[in-house]
């Protein structure tokens, strides 16, 4: 059983490519938006090229994510692993996304909620990780 250390250059590459795939993904979605939107033909074709790059990106990331989480590693190191990527404070990061949506009522309300329910899936991904570690899976 292949175990990683939160500190460990495996987890610190998983981390980059995740967020790299997350950001290209984001990046690709974002221009679809503006291909739609987009008055100026030419301008329109080349946002379509970027688009289709930025979606290849994030497609060989996602490859290369899935074949470091191979099913030799364990539940607990995998749960480790993503449980380390997170803040310690569960709330750090998500309750300034929402003090900054403070000028928009329903945006606000949205994010607050979602906020929760992320905090319910950290909260349970920690009570799984600690049965876990008891029963010594």
């Amino acid at each position: 059983m292949l175990r990683t250390p939160l500190g460990s250059e495996r987890a610190r590459v998983i981390g980059l490519l995740d967020d790299f795939q997350a950001a290209e993904r984001a990046g690709a979605e974002a221009l679809g938006r503006w291909i739609v939107a987009c008055a100026d033909a030419r301008l329109r074709g080349g946002l379509r090229v970027i688009r289709a790059r930025d979606r290849r990106h994030a497609a060989l990331a996602e490859a290369r994510l899935r074949s470091l989480a191979d099913p030799g590693v364990s539940d607990r190191s995998k749960l480790a692993l993503l449980l380390g990527r997170l803040p310690a404070r569960e709330d750090a990061p998500l309750d300034e996304l929402v003090r900054q949506a403070e000028g928009d009522a329903e945006t606000h309300a949205l994010l607050e909620t979602i906020v929760d329910d992320e905090r319910a899936t950290v909260r349970w991904l920690r009570r799984m990780r600690d049965v876990l570690e008891q029963e010594g899976a």
